[in-house]
């Protein structure tokens, strides 16, 4: 008996299913892409006879995917982003630039190995594109898995990464206390998180890698975690609050270098660091463009770490 073969998935009808998830309803779509309604719903039946699966559920207020259909939006997505990757990189051909680059960052590398890195890119390979984009580390990763992003540089999580992820450390990073200057424990030559028992907190927010860091700095202490913190996932946000306030916050001291430096902040060390902290490069598990090898080239320069 023949092999059964599974037939291949047309990628248009992908991004018709992408385009109906995101829109909610057949006729939105439709409007969106440009073709009728019913022309996109005989799509999407011939889709689903030829996968032998329901991927909609026709609800009173339009278009629900179901698990199946999830499964393959999560791979549209993919296809989309690489699609109009293909777009931009073919307009900046046309226009004489020589590719683009996509990088995700967190706060942290953004102040230093990251501009170091591009402007050593610029110098090189002038006509090009670069993008930075600072999320949340949980984004940054899943841009990265999608193809949105090229490479991500920040702090390294608490879970291994997968299979599809490659990762090396660029740099060490500690954890200091940042406060006002002249706050009252700022002539401090170190201190416990014991001693804070009675400060007022600023956090990042617990999405963030740094947030589930500095909950292990509690744990590592047995100090109960703070009920009444401010959270903002804005590092403008929460340094402000700092300068105006009495609230303290454990962060990088490279975060607020600057604001040391003009005696608006002051750091004070921890006495148990218990860990320091990985600044790590993230790409895919594939074979790297010449313009994404160029700007790791450049990436390990700025952190000290080149491998020439």
């Amino acid at each position: 008996m023949a092999d059964r073969v599974t037939p291949g998935v047309d990628p248009k009808r992908l991004i018709e299913l992408l385009r109906i998830a995101d829109d909610g309803s057949f006729t939105r779509a439709a409007a969106t892409l440009g073709v009728s309604q019913p022309a996109l719903s005989n799509s999407m039946a011939v889709l689903e006879r030829m996968l032998g699966v329901r991927v909609f559920e026709r609800t009173r207020n339009g278009a629900a995917l179901t698990e199946f259909g999830q499964l393959l939006a999560g791979h549209a997505a993919a296809i989309d982003s690489v699609l109009s990757r293909a777009a931009s990189e073919l307009e900046a051909k046309k226009r004489g630039l020589e590719g683009s680059l996509v990088i995700g960052a967190s706060p942290v590398a953004c102040i230093d190995i990251v501009p170091a890195a591009v402007a050593r890119l610029k110098r090189e390979t002038p006509n090009i594109v670069v993008s930075v984009e600072e999320r949340a580390d949980d984004e940054l990763i899943a841009g990265l898995r999608s193809g949105e992003i090229d490479l991500v540089i920040n702090s390294a999580g608490l879970l291994a990464e997968g299979p599809d992820i490659v990762s090396e450390t660029l740099a060490h990073d500690v954890f200091i206390v940042a406060m006002r200057a002249g706050h009252p424990l700022s002539a401090k030559r170190s201190l416990l998180i014991a001693d804070l028992r009675e400060a007022q907190w600023v956090m990042p927010s617990p999405d963030t890698t740094v947030s589930r860091q500095i909950e292990l700095l509690f744990a590592a202490e047995n100090e109960p975690w703070p009920s009444r913190a401010v959270t903002s996932n804005s590092l403008i946000a929460l340094k402000s609050i700092i300068m105006r306030s009495d609230c303290v916050m454990i962060m990088s001291e490279k975060l607020v270098q600057l604001e040391v430096k003009a005696r608006r902040m002051v750091c004070v060390p921890l006495r148990k660091q218990h860990f320091t902290r990985k600044i790590c490069l993230r790409r895919r598990r594939a074979p790297p463009s010449p313009l994404i090898e160029r700007f790791v080239a450049a990436v390990r320069e700025a952190a000290g770490t080149d491998r020439d």
